[in-house]
């Protein structure tokens, strides 16, 4: 957690085991006996390199299961903004090193995390706190004439099933 008044540096982006699938560090700042997370500055390079078309979040409860979802071409920004949440991802594309994989992320509010999902990796959560709120920056913007979107079941596709 930054403390000082100095200049912030970028996010911090890490690569994970799926190509072009990277783990976000934003700026967490100490301010008046709670923090600050930057989420979006003009010029950051990697996390929005494409521009944001569309912008949501969605508060989510303990115990709520998503199916998996894929898109052709859409790119998801996610960043936790309130709660901690496990962000399952397999890859199912089909050129990739990693085809079939799955891997699990773990996302925290607190310590400022996101995750940049590409198009074609298949992706769920599950909220580890009572309440969590996730918000999505995405690209290209959800067209309901043309939906970029796949769904399986949550349990059991990809041989994964969450556990307790």
């Amino acid at each position: 957690m930054v403390t000082s008044s100095a200049p912030l540096p970028e996010p911090v982006f890490e690569d994970l085991a799926f190509p072009g699938t990277k783990l976000v560090k934003h700026r967490v700042v100490a301010y008046n006996n709670s923090i600050l997370v930057e989420a979006l500055r003009e010029g950051w390079s990697g996390l929005y390199a494409d521009s944001i078309e569309h912008l949501y979040w969605i508060v989510t409860h303990r115990g709520v299961l998503r199916d998996w979802g894929q898109h052709e071409y859409t790119t998801d920004r996610y960043s936790v903004v309130y709660g901690d949440i496990e962000v399952a991802l397999a890859d199912g594309r089909e050129d990739s090193p990693t085809h079939g994989q799955v891997i699990v992320v773990p996302l925290s509010a607190e310590r400022g995390e996101g995750l940049l999902i590409p198009p074609g990796v298949w992706h769920t959560f599950r909220t580890t706190t009572d309440t969590a709120v996730l918000l999505n920056a995405k690209s290209p913007s959800y067209n309901p004439d043309n939906v970029d979107k796949v769904k399986k079941p949550i349990n059991n596709s990809f041989g994964f099933t969450w556990s307790d």
